[in-house]
């Protein structure tokens, strides 16, 4: 499949001013990075609990699924699929010879994996059919700040159904996962281990690299696996400028209103062809945020 690019943004500490204080990584997740990260005692990946699927293992194939689930319903008339039929076109579409070779894949049920999507809302209709609808993103949402308290490693398998413009950010290190070109639906723990995996991909092996980038980027990947541990609890925090972002579950995220960067205005070009209601609706807004932006300093 084609890669998927994904702005990688590290800020490190100001401690570290020998080096850049921002580091900007175009990272490609072709390969598995979601699933890499710290191993359990047995040597494998530490297991969701409950009905989390499991998003790790195969995450391109699981991501491959959700797209091709996503476009059968954006090509239905329904608000509500019975979920039986789909899963018989998705596993036509994807080459699956069967139930069981499909579960394989999304390491559980088929209706785990529905169930678990943060974007996704099942039911039971009159003859016990299970049926879901894809939630669609509110045009009318306002920008919104989401901060998750993550107190012990049960919180980092929540899913995250990440929107493309939405960043990652972990304040006491101060460390951002960038916006991707798409939606994103992992958990949290894969959003983290991830990073790790790509960072220390970065500069493993280079010879290029000042010693002192490398001492910096090394005790980040460190700080890193330490939060897949959850060595101490920490804010998790999602800038969510589309009011898109959903956490499952949700309890314990508090949602606070996110101030954006004010509009530039629009170019005299722009201006020319506007309407004059156009063009002072344009200066109002202009004026507006400038009030703002002098009210909060």
């Amino acid at each position: 499949p084609a890669a998927v690019c994904a702005r990688l943004v590290v800020a490190l500490p100001a401690s570290q001013s020998a080096v850049e204080h921002r580091v900007v990584l175009e990272l490609s997740s072709a390969g598995d990075t979601g699933s890499r990260g710290r191993m359990g005692d047995e040597g494998v990946r530490p297991e969701a609990a409950g009905w989390v699927p499991r998003l790790g293992g195969g995450h391109q194939e699981v991501d491959r699924i959700l797209d091709e689930l996503e476009q059968i319903y954006a090509s239905q008339p329904n608000e509500w699929l019975v979920a039986d039929p789909i899963a018989s076109m998705v596993m036509r579409e994807e080459g699956y010879e069967d139930e069981d070779e499909l579960e394989d894949a999304l390491g559980g049920s088929w209706e785990a994996f529905l169930g678990g999507m943060p974007h996704i809302e099942v039911r039971r209709n009159a003859r016990d059919d299970l049926e879901f609808k894809v939630l669609k993103p509110d045009p009318d949402a306002p920008p919104r700040r989401l901060t998750l308290r993550v107190d012990s490693r049960d919180d980092l398998w929540r899913v995250l159904f990440k929107a493309p413009e939405a960043t990652i950010l972990i304040p006491h290190l101060e460390f951002e996962i960038g916006a991707d070109h798409k939606r994103r639906v992992d958990t949290l723990y894969n959003y983290i281990a991830a990073a790790e995996w790509n960072l220390s991909s970065h500069i493993r092996g280079r010879k290029d690299l000042a010693a002192e980038y490398v001492v910096a980027i090394s005790e980040t990947v460190e700080q890193l696996l330490g939060l897949l541990d959850v060595e101490q609890p920490f804010d998790l925090v999602l800038n969510d400028p589309a009011g898109a972002s959903i956490f499952k579950p949700d309890h314990g995220v508090a949602s606070t209103p996110l101030q954006l960067e004010p509009a530039a205005r629009p170019p005299a070009a722009v201006m020319a062809d506007m309407t004059e209601e156009e063009e002072a609706e344009a200066l109002a807004a202009e004026l507006a945020a400038l009030t703002a932006e002098e009210g909060g300093s």
